[in-house]
């Protein structure tokens, strides 16, 4: 008798082991749509999210065998999928330091690129654990409400059909699961509510530093120091965003604004100003920053990434702290990823500084405009 429709996902793995193509067909149209999904949220664009979904069903079906636990086919294959989509973040191209990618709005195509970089990938990591507990703790009908139309980017309707219940009645589900879940992350919002009261020191950014090497992606190091004092703080970064923060620090202006110079002129539209940036706190390897807003209706925390606040700071000329306990936490970080006998200051030193950065751009847009 033959797999159908009906059957567990062990059982058509196992099936599929056996050479069954039927059990492959039903496990991958069983699982594609929510993996579908799951790498449209993360590259921000549908082309790129087929790619790796196509990827990550190759992979999982290639490597079939090594699968432990039948049963959680989908979450390994979501699983393969996350990476395969953070593998292609990492290969975003240096085209979006080309002078059209700069200049933009030219009559040719241009495709947008929307996609989150590694950092944001990072931060939306951090609390993951703390986010999955909270699931879990949810009764099973919530908790697959929740998973389905909250994780999985189901419309309300699509939930609804697949557990087979009414769409009001999927609404008080998720109003239910919301609730349940502000209570047992209510101690994680405690802790971003403090970030106000930490003791902070004043920093400036000292440089920008990038590792190239073949066949690897590019590595950005921002340098953040201590105004009266000896503290550094290295912050890795993406290379836009680093190479964005190295133009800043060599004085080197588009011919179009960029992203976060014409989010500075749109505070300034809005009669608001960025009061000052802080790097608030060190968790899981993640930095998270918080941008200080002065509105026309009260001052604001807005959360941030670091890159972005820093970069925000430096477009503004608002100043730069760092909370003093982010100092102590990132050295510990820093000795458990690199060793205690390493010294990052020193192996900052042999990278390419903000200038060498800044040259090539300068370099690489003079090349294109001698095209024109």
């Amino acid at each position: 008798m033959g797999v159908t429709g009906k059957d567990s996902d062990d059982q058509l793995v196992e099936a599929a082991r056996y050479g069954d193509r039927a059990a492959l067909s039903l496990l991958v149209e069983r699982h594609r749509p929510l993996l579908l999904s799951m790498c449209r949220r993360m590259t921000g664009d549908m082309q790129a999210a087929e790619d790796a979904a196509q990827e990550a069903v190759l992979q999982a079906l290639l490597h079939l065998d090594r699968l432990r636990r039948p049963e959680r086919f989908g979450q390994w294959l979501f699983g393969i999928g996350l990476n395969v989509c953070r593998v292609a973040l990492r290969r975003r191209s240096a085209d979006a330091w080309s002078l059209d990618a700069v200049i933009g709005g030219r009559t040719g195509p241009e495709p947008a690129d929307e996609s989150p970089g590694p950092e944001e990938i990072a931060e939306a990591e951090s609390v993951a654990s703390r986010v999955r507990g909270a699931v879990a703790a949810l009764p099973a009908g919530q908790r697959a409400a929740v998973l389905l139309y909250y994780l999985g980017g189901l419309t309300y309707l699509e939930t609804a059909a697949h557990l087979g219940i009414s769409t009001g009645s999927l609404k008080s589900r998720l109003h239910k699961a919301r609730s349940a879940m502000g209570r047992h992350l209510l101690s994680l919002w405690k802790e971003e509510a403090m970030v106000g009261e930490q003791e902070r020191v004043r920093v400036r950014v000292a440089d920008v530093r990038r590792r190239k090497r073949e066949d690897e992606p590019e590595l950005y190091i921002v340098l953040l120091e201590e105004e009266s004092g000896g503290k550094r703080l290295p912050i890795w970064v993406g290379p836009a965003e680093g190479t964005f923060i190295a133009t800043q620090i060599e004085n080197l202006n588009a011919a179009r604004p960029l992203t976060l110079v014409f989010a500075a002129e749109l505070l300034g539209a809005c009669r608001a100003r960025l009061r000052e940036c802080l790097i608030a706190r060190l968790a899981e390897s993640t930095f998270y920053a918080t941008a200080v807003i002065e509105a026309p209706d009260g001052v604001k925390e807005v959360d941030a990434r670091p890159s972005d606040a820093i970069g925000l700071a430096l477009v503004t000329g608002a100043p730069l702290f760092v909370a003093s306990e982010v100092f102590t936490a990132a050295e510990a970080d820093l000795q458990r990823q690199h060793g205690a006998g390493e010294d990052v200051d020193v192996q900052c030193q042999l990278l390419e500084d903000a200038a060498s950065i800044v040259a090539e751009v300068r370099e690489r847009w003079g090349a294109e405009l001698k095209k024109r």
